[in-house]
């Protein structure tokens, strides 16, 4: 069974851990999904702290890179913008992350190839 009091975060997240735990119970997250929750920013703080970054620094292009380098590292889940976004909204909501950077218009061509390049990534590693 997972635990999410057993991840231990180190780095510059390690003092939002706790709250970001209390956040994902509170949102109703079981204990198993809020473990890997908790896993992923236990992740990404090590590599914030081994990029020389701060907490205020996870801009969308930290998190692009960080998710980008997860991929290659093998890793095939919670691997996309969408899996950080509990984290990022926990971080935003205190004040600490960086808002989102604006997107540019796309047209639909763009856009369809952004989600195939995402579903490569994912799906096909």
């Amino acid at each position: 069974m997972h635990d999410p009091s057993r991840v231990r975060v180190s780095g510059p997240l390690e003092v939002f851990a706790a709250g970001f735990a209390a956040e994902l119970g509170r949102l109703g997250y079981r204990p198993t999904l809020a473990t890997f929750q908790l896993q992923l920013m236990a992740h990404a703080s090590r590599w914030l702290h081994g990029g020389g970054f701060g907490a205020n620094e996870l801009t969308s292009e930290v998190v692009e890179r960080f998710l980008a380098e997860r991929r290659a590292a093998g890793y095939t889940n919670y691997v996309t913008a969408r899996a950080m976004a509990p984290l990022l909204g926990y971080l935003r909501g205190l004040g600490v992350a960086p808002g989102p950077s604006p997107r540019v218009v796309v047209g639909a061509v763009e856009v369809l190839v952004a989600d195939y390049r995402e579903y490569l990534a994912v799906e096909r590693g």
